[in-house]
């Protein structure tokens, strides 16, 4: 292995269509290793910084615009790449592709549903698109419905979207009081932990068709605002700390400053009464034979007496903090409530691969030439991303089969839901070693050896295959 020949893989994986190739693979895997049918469908975009110039070669459009953007890693004087991925509810990868640093999340959802339409046909009807808020504008909306087989989905309502419908909602069900409880929605890590959730439903007609919006109440809303309230209170007694060591030369500048400064922060959950203050300061004059009287200076500062809450828009925060709106066409006899919020709730598994997709052993950062090996290195580390998930997949289904979770994880402690970093681990314990010609399996800790046939039965690995 040496650069040249990896620039080669890479502009021959490029050259055979990397979504497509990736997509090949993916759709293999259920029936590859006998995993049920999963109809769910959950996509999000993420950004990949990078270094170099790229700059294209005269008459050659690139594929893709790497360009400068609104980094989701806050690295906004880095030039980025953006990729998609589409998991199933297992978070295993089906699809990902890599487009302009600048792609707009709205116009991502679009283009990634024309082209899970084309992958799938008809049969498209049956999966349930998940997305986060950005997946509802107009135009992806009525993607989504168009047809004698309107496409299922799941989103988050944003404030604007549809004449503010969801403000609209929430004012409803406060006024009405009629909510149903769900109670603890998530088991992992601990129930007891989690929040409380209760829900009120009802049908609506966005853009002419036929909906359900569920309006969640959240326990933790509480906790949310008063986090909220703290933030505020200290951006706002940093910027109150520069205002009052300005000095004015007359007081209705003072005033014109409080006005304005009272006006930037009029939407604060927090807000200070100020007020102006006088200052006479004496400068000596010179003594001896051509002495000098003594000067008096006049300015005015800004005080700041306290600061207070401001109570109607902190209520207003504490509304939004304990409620979200979800939108969906599936109807409630269908898919309940409960489970319409657990499927939303399933998006942290495109952010985990995500996150994976970062770690430094992978690429914390790129540089290649070419835009069309940065396409094809993106496949490949999202097929690396897809192998994590068979691991994590395999594991949990086979841990489900035994009573009790064995005490393989580190010092002994039970293996309970594990990642496929924690499996990684364990199986970095053994090693597989070859003497003449027979092979064996040992463990670096001896200890652990009695250990081999319930690791290999979790990751449900042959022992035929090395013998």
């Amino acid at each position: 292995m040496n650069d040249d020949l990896f620039a080669r893989l890479l502009d021959r994986i490029y050259e055979s269509d990397c979504s497509r190739l990736l997509l090949k693979v993916a759709l293999s895997v259920r029936l590859t290793f006998n995993l049920p049918e999963d109809l769910i469908l959950h996509s999000d975009t993420t950004s990949h910084v990078l270094y170099g110039d790229y700059l294209p070669e005269d008459g050659v459009i690139p594929p893709i615009d790497i360009t400068y953007e609104n980094s989701k890693q806050k690295r906004n004087d880095l030039k980025q790449v953006e990729t998609g991925m589409v998991t199933d509810g297992d978070g295993l990868i089906l699809y990902s592709y890599t487009m302009d640093g600048n792609k707009a999340d709205c116009t991502y959802n679009d283009e990634v549903i024309l082209k899970l339409k084309d992958i799938y046909g008809h049969e498209f009807s049956k999966y349930i698109y998940i997305a986060d808020s950005k997946l509802l504008t107009g135009p992806n909306f009525r993607s989504l419905t168009e047809g004698n087989k309107p496409i299922r989905f799941i989103s988050r309502i944003p404030e604007n979207f549809s004449k503010k419908i969801a403000e609209k909602i929430r004012m409803r069900a406060l006024e009405e009081d009629n909510w149903v409880t769900l109670g603890h929605c998530c088991n992992y890590p601990n129930e007891s932990e989690s929040s409380k959730y209760s829900v009120f439903t009802t049908e609506a007609s966005v853009y002419g068709h036929p909906c359900y919006i569920h309006l969640y109440q959240t326990s933790d809303g509480e906790k949310k605002t008063i986090k909220a309230i703290e933030k505020s209170e200290s951006s706002l007694k940093k910027s109150i700390e520069t205002l009052l060591k300005r000095k004015f030369a007359s007081e209705p500048d003072a005033i014109a400053e409080i006005n304005r400064f009272t006006k930037e922060h009029s939407t604060d959950l927090v807000y200070a009464v100020l007020t102006v203050q006088k200052v006479e300061t004496w400068k000596r004059g010179r003594a001896g034979k051509n002495s000098k009287p003594s000067v008096l200076t006049i300015s005015w500062k800004i005080i700041c007496d306290e600061i207070r809450r401001n109570e109607q828009i902190i209520e207003g925060k504490r509304r939004k903090s304990s409620t979200f709106a979800l939108l969906t066409n599936i109807c409630p006899d269908d898919v309940s409530s409960r489970d319409i919020l657990l499927h939303y709730k399933g998006q942290i598994k495109v952010e985990n691969n995500f996150m994976l997709l970062k770690k430094p052993l992978l690429a914390a950062t790129i540089f290649l030439e070419k835009p069309e090996r940065i396409m094809a290195l993106m496949t490949m580390l999202y097929f690396s991303v897809l192998l994590h998930g068979i691991l994590r997949v395999i594991t949990h289904i086979e841990l489900s089969k035994f009573g009790t979770p064995p005490k393989i994880n580190s010092n002994n402690r039970p293996l309970i839901r594990p990642s496929s970093d924690t499996m990684i681990w364990i199986l970095s314990q053994f090693t597989l070693v070859s003497e003449d010609d027979r092979f064996y399996i040992e463990s670096v800790m001896p200890d652990r050896n009695k250990q081999t046939p319930i690791l290999f039965q979790l990751t449900r690995f042959d022992l035929e295959y090395i013998q």
